[in-house]
């Protein structure tokens, strides 16, 4: 009898032990999925406020840039004179060019007609 009761013990606390891994399991689980979503919600939410701020950001750019194209119509004046300058600018390059003309093929003609006919040092 004695044999009976610490076996029919022994069953019990050993069933209990299941009992108790098997809901610390579940809690766990429990536990782990909650953390999941709140960590799902936090990405969510921090791609909308990423998000949000992109779109603040492109619209305070578009303005800025609209703002500063049509501003007094002063654009217009300083992309002629910087049309006139470079055209000026050009036209100087130009006149250097035609005026060393005869020198430059000069020079290219001096660097290909004139062949050194050393040999190379060993």
């Amino acid at each position: 009898r004695i044999k009976q009761a610490r076996e029919s013990a022994h069953k019990m606390s050993g069933q209990e032990g299941i009992d108790r891994l098997l809901a610390a399991e579940s809690e766990a689980t429990e536990i782990v999925s909650k953390a999941r979503k709140e960590k799902t919600g936090r990405i969510k939410q921090a791609r909308d406020e990423a998000e949000a701020e992109i779109k603040k950001l492109r619209a305070d750019m578009d303005r800025d840039f609209k703002n500063a194209e049509f501003s007094g119509g002063g654009g217009g004046e300083k992309s002629a004179k910087l049309q006139a300058d470079t055209e000026t600018q050009l036209g100087e390059i130009r006149r250097l060019a035609e005026a060393n003309r005869v020198n430059v093929v000069r020079q290219i003609l001096s660097w290909i007609t004139t062949v050194d006919t050393t040999p190379p040092p060993k």
